[in-house]
């Protein structure tokens, strides 16, 4: 899975919207799996609003060449296991159809599978009791 990664943090909206799409072709034209943009959750904005964030959404939402390439938009926050390792700070722009995996080497896919797994969840839950129990003996 080809992964690329994108800093947007710094960039006004015009640079960053000129740098989103030149990322975009670039990923289209040379088959890129996952393009993470990372634009930051607006903890530095004026009034905590993330501008870049709603910008950098809206602006993938309305791109048909995505689409038509076959490509789908993904936020960071999002319970998509191609997005665990990311927040809300972060968007991602997926091939189509990948979105159920895990980013990674087959090592970090296989933990992730596992961690992120029902049973996986369920033991850390069993985890944090024991710990929380062994806190007020």
């Amino acid at each position: 899975m080809k992964v690329e990664t994108l800093d947007l943090h710094g960039f006004n909206q015009q640079e960053a919207k000129t740098k989103i799409q030149q990322n975009l072709d670039w990923m289209i034209n040379h088959g890129v799996d996952v393009l993470v943009i990372s634009h930051g959750k607006g903890l530095h904005s004026s009034n905590n609003f993330a501008v870049l964030k709603a910008e950098t959404r809206r602006y993938l939402k309305e791109n048909a060449d995505l689409i038509n390439a076959g490509y789908q938009v993904i936020y960071g926050e999002s319970d998509f296991p191609v997005a665990l390792s990311y927040d809300e700070g972060n968007t991602l722009v997926v091939v189509q159809g990948i979105e159920h995996e895990y980013i990674g080497g087959r090592v970090q896919q296989d933990k992730n599978m596992r961690i992120f797994s029902e049973d996986g969840r369920t033991a850390r839950k069993n985890s944090k009791n024991i710990r929380k129990q062994k806190k007020y003996r």
